[in-house]
Formats: structure tokens, sequence, C-alpha cells
């Protein structure tokens, strides 16, 4: 196998295993085993993403024969290590390569994108929401501080409480906003968690994950 053929075996060897270790998760996020997918993670899936990160960067052409032998070692010893075989993995680059443009990675990339913009739209209407209430809220210590009247004073702190809740709870909504946005981020920086559905048609993957992939507000 040429090293150009043999870069995107490599790279669908690490894609299978993140394929297998993100549908492990999704069950062991079912039952609720809660440190048992905190140690899949650790163990398994990021040290895998960072594989998998790397080999989108290497340059196979710079490499010379005894490095190239030790990197062909690495990946047997990965596909061996998780009961893959040769033939599996070659059936899944010939299914990849007739689906380009037309695969299940397609259709997961752009509703990761659809969902980013719609969470994007979401932190702007958050965030100016959040502005008028913190206007609000220095308008009302304005006038507190320019108060003299004890009854007027009580007035003023009485319209104050409601806003100030109202601030902590838009607060807390934009960090969630915010969190959703850096994960969504995250998934299409490192292609993996769309690429992994790179071997089956649009079709197959929108009749099997439909529910999954319902498009909610």
């Amino acid at each position: 196998m040429r090293k150009d053929e043999f870069i995107s075996y490599a790279q669908e060897v690490v894609l299978t295993v993140l394929k297998i270790t993100s549908i492990q998760l999704d069950k062991l996020r079912e039952m609720g085993d809660i440190s048992g997918e905190e140690i899949l993670k650790e163990k398994v899936l990021l040290p895998y993403e960072k594989i998998y990160g790397a080999l989108l960067e290497m340059k196979m052409d710079k490499m010379n024969e005894e490095e190239f032998n030790s990197f062909k070692e690495m990946i047997e010893e990965i596909r061996k290590k998780n009961n893959l075989s040769f033939e599996k993995i070659q059936e899944y680059l010939k299914k990849r390569g007739e689906l380009e443009g037309k695969s299940g990675a397609t259709v997961v990339k752009k509703f990761f994108k659809y969902k980013l913009d719609r969470l994007l739209d979401k932190k702007e209407k958050v965030f100016t929401r959040y502005n008028q209430l913190a206007i609000e809220e220095q308008n009302l210590e304005n006038l507190l501080k320019d108060t003299i009247q004890e009854e007027e004073q009580f007035d003023i702190i009485y319209k104050l409480q409601p806003v100030r809740e109202k601030l902590r709870d838009i607060e807390d909504k934009y960090l969630v906003v915010e969190k959703d946005i850096n994960q969504l981020k995250k998934k299409l920086e490192s292609k993996w968690p769309y690429e992994i559905y790179g071997v089956i048609s649009e079709g197959e993957l929108l009749e099997t994950y439909k529910e999954a992939f319902k498009m909610e507000d």
C-alpha cells in the first residue's frame, strides 16, 4: 500500500474506533453510568481523538521508510487491538469514496452548522436582552442614589429585585448557550464527529437517526 493510500486507511481505522466508542458512550449515558462514561472518554475517546487530529495534519511524503514502517505497525496494532478486520476497513474505505458528498457525514455536518447558526442567533438575542436589563438595573440604582425619601427608596428596591433576578437568569442562559456553541465548534473543527458517518448514505442515516436529528428550537 502506497503512503498516500495508507494515510486514508489509517484515518479509517481510527474513525471506526471513534464510531464504536461513540456508540458505547451513548449506551452508558442511557444507563446513567456517569463513571463509566468518564472513564471511556478519558481512556479511549480523547486519545483516539488526538490521534485522528494528528493524522489529518500528517505529511506522509516527509516520512522516510523507517518512520513509515513504524507508523504502519502502530496503525495495525490499533486495528488488531480493537478487533477490526483489514477487509472491513477496506470495505469502509470503498464506501467512503463512493459516497463522497452524499454520505451521512454530509448530513451531520450540515446539521451541526445549522444548529450552530441557530445557537449564535440565540446568543445574540440573549446578549441584547442582558444589555437591556443591565441598563434598567443601572437606571434604578442611579435613581436610588438620588432618592432621599425612604418610602420612594423602598419602591425602587422593590422594582430592582425582579430586574436582578432576570439578570441572573439571563446570565445562566448565556453560559448554557456559550457552552453549546463551543461544543459544536469543537465537533466541526475536529471533524471526526461527522466523518464517522461517511460510510453510510444520506438516506440510511436519515432513516436510522430521524428522531435524533429532529431540528427543534
